[in-house]
């Protein structure tokens, strides 16, 4: 009898470290979310400078980046507006206006997402 005693004894120490096991994981698991999500925005702003940084490298090599650098993006209603062209966009919640020197200046200086989205939607592929 007592080594069925022990064996339940020792069964339910290994179910309780399991479970604060568990409940240090959810409590500081939330803590980490948070976090993961700060990552992955990085990455997305981190990516969409990139590609503003070789848009703006292919208009300076035409010649064109001086005179658009003036014009206004505009994005409202799923669509983006910029040099007398509309564009649709798959963003129906996106709005963004500014010139396009200001939005480039955000994006790359000023680490805004936003203005880095508007100059892909205008300027990008």
């Amino acid at each position: 009898m007592k080594k069925a005693q022990a064996s339940l004894e020792y069964s339910a120490m290994v179910a309780l470290a399991i479970v604060i096991v568990f409940a240090v994981i959810f409590y500081f698991g939330e803590g980490l979310l948070p976090r993961t999500k700060e990552a992955s925005q990085q990455v997305d702003l981190l990516t969409l400078q990139d590609t503003v940084e070789l848009i703006k490298k292919n208009y300076e090599a035409t010649g064109a980046w001086q005179e658009l650098k003036t014009q206004t993006i505009s994005c409202s209603n799923s669509q983006c507006t910029f040099n007398g062209k509309t564009k649709s966009i798959d963003d129906s919640t996106f709005s963004y206006s500014d010139t396009l020197e200001n939005a480039y200046n955000k994006c790359i200086y000023e680490n805004d997402l936003e203005p880095c989205k508007a100059i892909v939607y205008v300027l990008g592929d």
